[in-house]
């Protein structure tokens, strides 16, 4: 198999690619030797892209060209066969890239170019917090921009739409000179959650992965808004918060829809955009192609990494368990550790053992090609081993991981 093969492949192909680059710096050049990886029987690996810096994600647009994003805020179009040398857009003056932060989720309309919308995430660095340090508590958005119909590689000036975040604003901030401190953000004078705010209190655990489904919803995934070794929050498990969880929202209008599970009547409240919950980093997720139900790669903390399946309404369980271990048994997660209230198992969850870590959600291969084992299988990544598995599944449904 190689970079020029079906588009499937070809995805989950450049999804190695653009993991390798998070851990170089840059993808390799074309131009370079084969990339040492030790890969199975019937695949090689072929570079695509060279020149960028730090990518961190990418999308397909329908017509083929990529939209490639990298951590400091630059989003990049590979197309017509070559890296374009002028960026889609600069956001490095109001991205926060510090540490695990950036810009982190790139998606396209699915009716590009006739909507000609790319969809971006990040951790935002209002300018007010300008010369206050840069790991103190910031704020996330996901913005909308829309492209130039003369050059689709370039966006209109002035067209960002702020679909998620408008009250991602600095007087929001509970702590910008301090990370993982009182007071938290995003609450209002009683406690309460703020409406369309969204916090991120350390340098990791932010907005992630924007990904469309098939029935045209934008999904978001959001993490706890904690660093690692930082005090667990309940936050992933009240509704009424949207870290923790995966959002389903109008591309359009940024509101919740009807059919999500806690819809309440008000597209703009944060319970209404709820799609699943209890997680804690759910940094890249995919939706499987036949089914549309979530596969995650939920980043643990000390002790386990889960690969989470569920649909409407799932609860992952974080932070009352990681992996298969009660992690909090007090703060809201009494029922849930007794067992009264429900809560979806990870398909699969491995410890931290042989230096793996950090999972990396990836996707599936539904094709026919050879080699014929890998049909139907779901591929994922352990950031800190620099290595990717493949998850087959058996007759009755039960999973095998190599």
């Amino acid at each position: 198999m190689s970079f020029r093969t079906p588009t499937g492949w070809l995805r989950l192909c450049l999804a190695i690619s653009v993991l390798l680059g998070l851990v170089s710096g840059s993808v390799a050049p074309a131009s370079a030797a084969p990339l040492a990886i030790d890969a199975p029987p019937g695949f090689n690996f072929e570079p695509v892209v060279d020149g960028l810096k730090n990518p961190t994600g990418f999308a397909f647009a329908p017509d083929g060209r990529i939209f490639i994003i990298e951590k400091e805020g630059k989003v990049r179009v590979f197309a017509d066969g070559r890296l374009q040398e002028e960026p889609f857009i600069d956001l490095t003056n109001e991205v926060n890239a510090t540490h695990e932060r950036g810009l982190l989720g790139v998606a396209v309309h699915p009716r590009w170019p006739a909507v000609p919308y790319v969809y971006l995430s990040y951790v935002y660095e209002p300018p007010e917090a300008k010369g206050l340090p840069d790991d103190g508590a910031r704020v996330s958005r996901v913005l909308r921009l829309s492209a130039d119909p003369n050059n689709l590689n370039r966006h209109v000036p002035g067209s960002g739409v702020i679909l998620l975040g408008k009250n991602s604003v600095f007087a929001n901030i509970g702590n910008p000179a301090v990370g993982d401190r009182k007071p938290y953000s995003c609450l209002d004078a009683g406690g309460g959650f703020i409406e369309d705010c969204f916090p991120n209190e350390g340098t990791s655990h932010s907005i992630d992965m924007l990904l469309f489904g098939k029935d045209g919803a934008l999904y978001v995934s959001n993490g706890d808004g904690l660093n690692f070794n930082a005090a667990v929050s309940p936050r992933a498990q009240n509704i009424d918060s949207p870290v923790g969880k995966i959002l389903r929202i109008d591309p359009l209008t940024g509101g919740g829809l009807p059919s999500n599970p806690y819809y309440d009547g008000n597209p703009n409240s944060n319970r209404s955009k709820v799609y699943a919950i209890g997680l804690r980093n759910p940094f890249r997720f995919t939706l499987h192609p036949r089914t549309g139900q979530l596969w995650i790669g939920d980043v643990g903390d000390f002790d386990w990494e889960e690969v989470n399946n569920g649909g409407v309404g799932s609860n992952f369980g974080w932070p009352c368990f990681e992996g298969p271990d009660i992690k909090v048994d007090d703060n809201g997660c009494q029922g849930m550790v007794s067992g009264q209230s429900a809560s979806t198992s990870a398909v699969y969850s491995y410890p931290h053992e042989n230096g793996r870590g950090s999972v990396i959600g990836g996707d599936f291969y539904l094709g026919s090609s050879d080699p014929g084992y890998y049909g139907g299988a779901y591929f994922f990544g352990d950031f800190n081993v620099d290595m990717m598995f493949v998850m087959t599944f058996n007759d009755d449904g039960s999973a095998e991981v190599a």
